[in-house]
Parts: C-alpha cells; sequence; structure tokens
C-alpha cells in the first residue's frame, strides 16, 4: 500500500487510533467519488430488479467491466450493494436503493448535484478562509446561480435534488399549519415546484403563485402538468432579488433564506413585505440551524458559504432579519431534528 493510502472505514465508524482517524477523514472524498461515479452511471437502477452479474451491469451502464468489478466492490464494502459469495453478482441494499432515479426519497439527483461543480468548489476552500468569498466563484469565474443559469443540464440536477430535500419540511409544513381560510399562496423561489405540488394536493381549495428563474420555472411548468395541476399554479418567472408578485394571502419561503448573505436576505424579505397586504403572512420553511446536529449544523454553514455566501442561522438571527425589513414574528417551530423548521411573521 503506497503511503497515506488508507483505506476508508466503510461503516462510517471512527477508528481509535488518532492517525487512522485523521487518514479516515482526510481520505472521505475518495468513498464519495465512487458513491458519485456508480450514480452518474446507474448501477443502482441497473440492480433495480435483483442480483445480476457484473458484466450485465456494465454493458447496460456502459462501464468497463473490470473496473466496475473494483467499483462494486467497495460499495459493497460500504454497505450500497451486496455480494454473492464467491461471485461477482450484486444486488441493492436497503440504504443502496436510495441511489435508484426511480424511487420515492431517490437521493440519486443530489448525490450528481454535489458530487460535480460543488465537489470542485470545495478544493478551493482555501480562498474561502483567506477572503470571505464564495470558494465556487473563483472556481467558476461566476456565481453558484449564473452558473446553474448557463447549464440547464445542471439546474435540472440541482432542482431536482432540491425536491428531494426538502420533503421532510413539506411534511411538517403541513402538520403545523391550516390553510382552509388561505386561497392563494406563493412559493417565492420554489424550484421545480415540490412544495408547492404537495400543498395543492393536501387542499384542493387552494390556488398557487410560484416563482423562480426561467430553468426552474420550466421544470416546476413540467411538474406541475405532470401533477394534473397546472391550471391551480401560476409561474411567475423572476428574481426574488428583484421583486416578488403580489396577491397571495400566504408568502412562503421554503429553505431559500440559508443560501444569501444577510444583505441579500434582507432584500428578499423586503421584497415580499412589499408584495403582502396588510392581512398576509410569511412562512419562512425550512433551514433553522439546530443544536440537535451542531456537528451537521457547522459543516452545513461552511458549505453554503463556499458555495453561495449564505449560511446558517438561529432562530433569533432570522427573527433579526425579519424585523428590520418590517415584520413581526408570531411562531417559531421546529421538528427537533435537521433543518426542520418554520418561522411565521407577519405585516409589523
Amino acid at each position: 500500500m503506497a503511503e497515506g493510502c488508507h483505506v476508508f472505514q466503510p461503516d462510517l465508524a471512527q477508528p481509535q487510533d488518532p492517525e487512522q482517524r485523521l487518514r479516515a477523514m482526510v481520505s472521505g472524498y475518495r468513498l464519495s467519488q465512487v458513491v458519485y461515479a456508480a450514480t452518474k452511471l446507474g448501477v443502482a437502477d441497473a440492480l433495480g430488479a435483483g442480483p445480476r452479474p457484473v458484466g450485465a451491469v456494465a454493458r447496460e451502464c456502459g462501464a468497463d467491466p473490470g473496473v466496475l468489478a473494483r467499483v462494486l466492490r467497495v460499495l459493497a464494502a460500504a454497505g450500497l450493494v451486496s455480494r454473492e459469495a464467491d461471485s461477482e453478482t450484486y444486488a441493492l441494499t436497503g440504504t443502496g436503493a436510495l441511489l435508484r432515479s426511480d424511487v420515492p426519497g431517490s437521493l440519486a439527483s443530489w448525490v450528481v448535484t454535489v458530487s460535480e461543480e460543488q465537489y470542485v468548489a470545495w478544493s478551493q476552500i482555501l480562498h474561502t478562509v483567506r477572503t470571505g468569498r464564495p470558494a465556487f466563484d473563483v472556481v467558476y469565474g461566476e456565481s453558484f446561480w449564473d452558473n446553474l443559469a448557463a447549464n440547464p443540464a445542471a439546474a435540472r440536477e440541482y432542482a431536482a435534488g432540491m425536491s428531494a430535500s426538502v420533503r421532510e419540511t413539506c411534511e411538517f409544513l403541513l402538520s403545523r399549519r391550516d390553510f382552509r381560510e388561505v386561497s392563494t399562496i406563493a412559493d417565492v423561489g420554489g424550484g421545480a415546484g415540490a412544495v408547492v405540488t404537495e400543498l395543492l394536493r393536501a387542499h384542493p381549495h387552494l390556488t398557487a403563485i410560484l416563482q423562480d428563474l426561467p430553468d426552474a420555472a420550466a421544470a416546476a411548468r413540467t411538474g406541475l402538468a405532470a401533477a394534473g395541476m397546472a391550471d391551480r399554479c401560476s409561474i411567475v418567472t423572476g428574481s426574488f432579488l428583484e421583486s416578488v408578485p403580489p396577491g397571495a394571502d400566504v408568502y412562503l419561503l421554503c429553505r431559500v433564506l440559508a443560501d444569501w448573505n444577510d444583505a441579500d436576505a434582507q432584500a428578499i424579505l423586503a421584497n415580499c413585505r412589499r408584495a403582502m397586504n396588510p392581512r398576509a403572512r410569511l412562512i419562512v420553511a425550512g433551514g433553522l440551524a439546530s443544536d440537535a446536529d451542531p456537528a451537521g449544523r457547522n459543516m452545513l454553514d461552511l458549505h453554503l458559504l463556499v458555495l453561495t455566501g449564505g449560511r446558517e442561522r438561529t432562530a433569533g438571527e432570522t427573527a433579526a432579519l425579519l424585523e428590520a425589513a418590517g415584520f413581526a414574528v408570531s411562531e417559531v417551530a421546529h421538528a427537533g431534528h435537521g433543518r426542520v423548521s418554520l418561522v411565521e411573521a407577519v405585516p409589523a
């Protein structure tokens, strides 16, 4: 074994020996990139119907069979596939099944999203630490959002990944809020429409407005049509940094504010306030920093900074932004795990 070539602990348990623990920590990118390569090739989809030999999977995925066998051995050690005894036949485990693109709760798009442009941006975190500016900008010569706008395929992967990640937040929102007295809800920065689709499905009387940039708006239009809800949701193409559409009873910002620095977050909230009538409400759903997982919170805080210049915010920090934009906070609720939360505010 070459110097520095540590075998990453597949069960993710931390080794007790300090040197081995540090080596495992630093070499973690190897496993994440193996998972990415398998996901991008569609290996989990190829195994979706049951155990298959490496050769058959390689032919379907367009991979070198010898190299794919080596990749699958690593995935087996990590618990994502199982290997039949004395053979090169593999099957998905329960965790590995999340890499399929065709299952509820799929993480396939998320894996691709974090493993391409975002992965490369992290290679320049030193720039961020020295300057306070997003590393993404120096790597690609443009902001994260401008890069998405110029790359429709990446924008679609990002929108799909976000749709998967907001599921718990959407469920929490539906469990905490009664929309029976609401006629129209505006999903500001609504992406591919995952949240607004669930709200419309749960409340047949509701109509909606979804605002986002062109590629996300196009994805939302397609998704809403497929769900049979195109006639209940108006799509507005535009930037919430410039304006927010008027006419809704409830304005929703679902996992939006953390992507922006304080000045931009303030501008988004101010635009919402200008669009709202005196009786309208604003719900900031998801994104509150949680004390339940300080390690995860601190890592995500850096991740946001590296990519967009954004940050994790506590309930108090979010309330301060809202109050500065002309709101009064009426409720803060947290599910007790992850970033699943909501802050409700009304015009002050």
